[in-house]
């Protein structure tokens, strides 16, 4: 397979996904939404830990109980659930630019899953962006939960607007 298949993701990015990915064929998610702002401040909204408490929206997690801590080329999230678990997403940067975010997702509560790929596109201009959330990597089991996750995340940061 050639690596020009995966148009500007670099080459170390695509051999990490292979060392990571399990034989069995990975599922992804893309969830599309439209929001009332320029690219600057959702860009703003998606990377500084504040906001991120503010949208981001894992199901069965207690409204209130999200901690986001950030260091140089990664972030971690911790939320607590509604059965009185506590759980972390440790997702590390491959390219943090004004329009694109491209980082690995490793989350613990599913622990036979492998890491995933979380890319995200923002497009568009002035007042309105149209923000596209690619999850690749996810196994069949945690599907659902992943579609959820991104589409309560992208209803709550919408409304941040």
């Amino acid at each position: 397979m050639s690596t020009k298949a995966f148009p500007g993701i670099p080459l170390r990015t695509i051999r990490e996904w292979k060392r990571h990915s399990s034989t069995a064929q990975p599922l992804s998610i893309s969830i599309t939404a439209s929001m009332n702002a320029d690219r600057h401040r959702i860009y703003q909204a998606l990377t500084v830990p504040e906001y991120i408490e503010a949208w981001f929206s894992a199901p069965g997690a207690i409204e209130g109980g999200t901690e986001v801590f950030a260091g140089e080329g990664f972030f971690s999230i911790s939320y607590s659930s509604t059965q009185g678990e506590r759980f972390r997403i440790l997702c590390s940067y491959k390219v943090c630019r004004r329009s694109k975010l491209l980082f690995t997702w490793e989350h613990n509560a599913f622990s036979e899953a492998a890491s995933s790929m979380v890319k995200i596109r923002l497009l568009g201009d002035f007042g309105r962006t149209t923000v596209l959330v690619t999850h690749v990597g996810v196994a069949l089991s945690d599907h659902q939960w992943y579609e959820d996750l991104w589409e309560s995340s992208l209803s709550r940061l919408g409304k941040l607007f």
